[in-house]
């Protein structure tokens, strides 16, 4: 046979063949890896969340912010150098000033609360203008009567609004001003009458003099912006002095006339005044210790009438009742004001102390007093959900 022919015959076997049968000892091929499919709708899991234990340092801060800075600020001053608490020295810083800012607003009232006041009393003073145009222009007649009143109204309304548009207005500078308006009025009036003045006369006079007072109130509210004790104690001066000069004149000269009485009573209004501001700038006074004096006065004088009339009965005279009622002022406020001489610190201290979240608390001081109970949230154990609250019901600090 041909080696060529026999090489083709040799050569055709070996492709034929299945890989099999001279292939045995080759490695299978890997079968392909399943693919997975993972669907975005389906979340995983939560994690639940870890259950902290607070440290002492959040306590305190919890305290003090439930609290409104009034309790808690022992336990956030103890924290001050701890690295862990790089806060407390900012936090004990902006109680103290809240604290201090609360406690003056028993003297002092800030902000703009004053405006209402003095936009009132200048409505008031307005009309009281309008009444005084209507007498010294002697305007007559049913309707025409009013307008001036009515004018007067709305521009003491409108000028207040707008002078007061822009300005921080206390309730100390307010009245400061506003006693200018009321107190300037009457004491131009009551020297008029002493001096004999016509109507016009008496009512002009208490115009002018009413725009004078007013003109030094409005100075010096801006420059010196006294407190409302202050004030409050110079109105008093004035108040009771001129009550007082009243009673003692008639007690002193009844048969006086009616001219020596009007500069008897001036007098002792200017008087007043005098030892009012001569007081407030001795002492520290608040409105509200002021208003009870005020109150222990009236209360005197009113018992003493009511004395005198029930001892002497129909024989009772003028010169008795005045006298009585001007024992029974005097009496009243001096009793008021010693009664009150620790009011103040008292309202300090409690404007101080702090304020525990219970329906009856005792203080640091060991006395029992209403709180301010607050309801507290209880979580569930993850500490991630509300699921109800407790109220103390009796608190103290110890």
């Amino acid at each position: 046979m041909d080696v060529r022919r026999e090489a083709f015959f040799l050569v055709l076997a070996a492709t034929a063949l299945p890989r099999s049968v001279y292939a045995d000892d080759a490695a299978p091929s890997p079968a392909p890896a399943p693919t997975v499919t993972v669907d975005p709708t389906i979340a995983a899991p939560p994690t639940p969340p870890a259950v902290t234990t607070p440290s002492p340092a959040d306590l305190a801060l919890a305290r003090v912010l439930r609290s409104s800075c009034r309790d808690g600020l022992d336990a956030v001053r103890a924290h001050r150098d701890d690295p862990n608490a790089p806060w407390a020295a900012t936090v004990l810083r902006l109680c103290n000033e809240i604290v201090i800012e609360q406690t003056e607003k028993s003297n002092v009232t800030g902000g703009n609360e004053g405006r209402g006041r003095l936009v009132l009393w200048s409505s008031l003073y307005g009309i009281w203008l309008g009444i005084a145009a209507d007498i010294m222009f002697e305007i007559d007649g049913d309707r025409a009567v009013i307008v001036a009143p009515l004018i007067g109204l709305a521009g003491g309304l409108g000028l207040s609004l707008l002078a007061t548009r822009d300005t921080q207005l206390s309730v100390g500078e307010a009245w400061t001003i506003i006693t200018g308006l009321d107190y300037g009025s009457i004491n131009g009036a009551l020297w008029a009458g002493g001096l004999d003045f016509s109507d016009k006369g008496v009512v002009g006079t208490a115009v002018a003099t009413s725009v004078a007072a007013t003109s030094v109130g409005v100075l010096v509210a801006s420059s010196y912006s006294p407190s409302a004790g202050d004030i409050e104690l110079v109105r008093s001066g004035l108040l009771w002095g001129t009550v007082g000069g009243a009673l003692a004149t008639f007690v002193v000269a009844p048969d006086a006339s009616s001219k020596s009485a009007f500069k008897a009573i001036a007098a002792s209004m200017d008087l007043g005044f005098l030892v009012g501001v001569g007081l407030a700038k001795s002492f520290d006074v608040s409105r509200n210790r002021m208003l009870i004096i005020d109150a222990g006065a009236l209360t005197g004088g009113l018992f003493g009438l009511g004395i005198a009339w029930l001892a002497a009965g129909a024989n009772n005279n003028g010169r008795g009742l005045a006298g009585a009622g001007l024992a029974g002022m005097l009496t009243g406020i001096g009793v008021a004001a010693w009664a009150t001489r620790h009011l103040d610190a008292v309202d300090a201290h409690v404007a101080r102390a702090p304020s525990l979240p219970a329906v009856l608390a005792r203080d640091a001081d060991g006395r029992w007093r209403f709180g301010t109970p607050g309801a507290l949230p209880v979580f569930d154990g993850t500490g991630s959900r509300v699921v109800g609250a407790t109220v103390s019901a009796v608190g103290g600090l110890f």
